[in-house]
């Protein structure tokens, strides 16, 4: 019994390290946002620091890392995403103006993704048949 109790105890502090880990990259971006100026929020610039130390050869530390951590954000992001619907709602007045320019956007912005995606993915298929 005390074997389980303290399982769950590394575990708990795995997970809040990893955690403190995302959060530091996280403060980390938006200092340098501050710092520098960008025009991309801090979050942002923080997942950016954070692949390029995913990028390094420390990576398999850090996936480890913050691997509980991230799997419990993932698991939880559509209840983090309702704030972003709720508000879409309650500006859905200016939005209706605008639906034909909107869609129009969502579509071709789906479209280029889609053909992007689909030719890098021809052009890595072919890579790997060559070699």
């Amino acid at each position: 019994m005390a074997d389980d109790g303290q399982k769950k105890t590394n575990a708990l502090a795995r997970w809040l390290f990893g955690l403190g880990i995302l959060v530091a990259f996280a403060v980390a971006g938006d200092a340098l946002r501050s710092a520098v100026g960008l025009p991309i929020p801090g979050s942002t610039v923080g997942m950016i620091l954070l692949l390029v130390v995913l990028l390094t050869p420390a990576r398999r530390l850090v996936a480890r890392v913050v691997a509980p951590a991230a799997d419990s954000l993932v698991a939880v992001l559509p209840l983090l995403l309702v704030p972003l619907a709720v508000g879409i709602i309650g500006s859905f007045g200016p939005l209706a103006e605008h639906a034909l320019a909107i869609t129009a956007a969502l579509i071709i912005g789906w479209l280029v993704t889609f053909l992007t995606a689909a030719f890098v993915a021809e052009l890595l298929m072919r890579r790997m048949r060559r070699s």
